[in-house]
């Protein structure tokens, strides 16, 4: 694998900083080091306590409550009883013997009562209720997990963008120490030149204008080195500097184009979690069995008539079932599976248009890979020219101005061939982020 120097920040950094790196390891390193990555581990502790409050549906549930009320009429009895009655006997005849009957106290409740109780509840069976809700708890985290994992994959475009933009810029600089060789070796030709008596003085300014040209390219490029160097440690949360080397990347051929982005299991996790949803939804409309029991003291207890403070137990089993739900249950089920068709949907409409974009990248690949090839004939033939002109110009054939044209081209022509060859596996790159590899 090729590698280029990368000169970047003050050397006073140079003991701390990385000394070789890959795009690989950038990119890991960037995900690893994103601020976002922390809610990974928050949300399997928010899968945990979701999961552990779903299990303790089944543990004894303890409620106290106390009541002190009036009432605005008294409980009684309305019995209205004869004072007398007859009772028939039959002794050889019959005979009517009047019975008086005694006054009978008929108890009334009185208006204010006082109640104070502790209610023990213990589910048996909640209809599937809890493990539906583990369910649904488990796919909305991992739905979560999903969505964060789509979020830190836009990172490696970024690192992608750097890496490759800082092997640009180290390209062009080094077309640029090439391009300051040729200058100082015309330079010191025709000063020679110069004493000879052959050429101009104003050969001489011509070479030092060109000098200057590349001067301040070369200040337009290390400040352009300077930010992306910046942003690129600060994204792999690790010191760079000029001793650090980047790893020129292979180019690699993608055998496969299988696409396995990160979004496409965001969007089957949304659907794993409408299934659980549906599950859900059925264990609400189903019944709940439990035992109670309730213990308590109060005026009047258990008894409505009586006036005294009395303790009271009362204990059973409880079933309850909701048919509420039930009127809509239908038409519930049906509305998730159309959001589930509807994600379905969005997952086909990713599909498609990331296989448009692969199309377009390997249109974009192969013409690159043409260009680089004629820019291979193109950099032979621009440096014959150059060597002819520099004879031409030493037989004083050739001016100063058309030396410096030449040897323009041909530093063009070098350049185009770098660039295009790092363009080239940038657009490799590009693609096996579109796959998702």
């Amino acid at each position: 694998m090729l590698s280029i120097s990368l000169r970047g920040q003050e050397a006073s950094k140079g003991d701390f900083s990385e000394k070789r790196i890959s795009i690989e390891k950038c990119q890991q390193w960037a995900m690893e080091n994103y601020p976002a990555i922390k809610q990974h581990d928050l949300l399997d502790k928010a899968r945990e306590y979701t999961l552990s409050n779903i299990s303790r549906v089944y543990r004894p549930e303890f409620s106290l409550s106390g009541v002190a009320s009036w009432q605005s009429e008294r409980m009684k009895l309305d019995l209205k009883m004869p004072k007398t009655v007859n009772v028939s006997m039959d002794l050889n005849g019959p005979v009517s013997i009047p019975v008086s009957i005694p006054e009978m106290s008929i108890p009334v409740s009185d208006q204010d009562r006082y109640n104070v109780s502790l209610m023990l509840k213990q589910a048996l069976w909640t209809g599937g209720r809890v493990k539906a809700g583990k369910q649904v708890a488990e796919s909305e985290i991992d739905m979560m997990h999903a969505g964060l994992d789509a979020q830190l994959y836009e990172i490696k475009d970024k690192v992608k963008e750097l890496y490759f933009g800082l092997l640009t810029i180290e390209g062009k600089e080094k077309q640029l120490d090439c391009a300051d060789e040729i200058l100082d070796s015309l330079h010191v030709r025709a000063e020679a030149a110069l004493k000879d008596g052959v050429i101009y003085e104003t050969d001489l300014d011509v070479i030092e204008v060109e000098r200057i040209k590349y001067r301040q390219l070369r200040l337009e490029l290390e400040a352009k080195r300077e930010a992306c160097l910046g942003v690129l440690s600060m994204l792999i949360h690790r010191p760079l500097s000029k001793e650090t080397e980047l790893q020129v990347p292979e180019e690699v051929i993608l055998e496969s184009d299988k696409i396995e982005r990160p979004e496409l299991k965001y969007l089957d996790s949304k659907i794993d979690r409408l299934e659980a949803d549906l599950k859900m939804q059925n264990a609400e409309n189903m019944p709940k069995l439990g035992l109670f029991a309730t213990g308590g003291y109060g005026k009047s207890g258990l008894n409505t008539f009586d006036k005294e403070f009395k303790p009271y137990f009362i204990g059973g089993i409880m079933l309850s079932w909701n048919f509420g739900k039930l009127n809509t249950l239908k038409n519930d089920r049906k509305l998730k599976r159309v959001q589930q068709e509807s994600v379905r949907i969005e997952q086909e409409s990713f599909i498609f248009n990331t296989k448009m974009e692969m199309l377009m990248q390997d249109a974009e690949i192969k013409k690159m890979r043409n260009l680089v090839k004629e820019d291979e004939k193109v950099l032979r033939l621009r440096e014959s020219i150059r060597q002819a002109s520099e004879v031409k110009y030493a037989n004083g054939v050739y001016t100063i101005s058309e030396l410096i044209s030449d040897v323009n081209y041909a530093l063009i022509a070098q350049q185009e061939k770098l660039l295009r060859e790092i363009e080239l596996k940038m657009m490799i790159y590009s693609k096996k982020i579109t796959l998702g590899l």
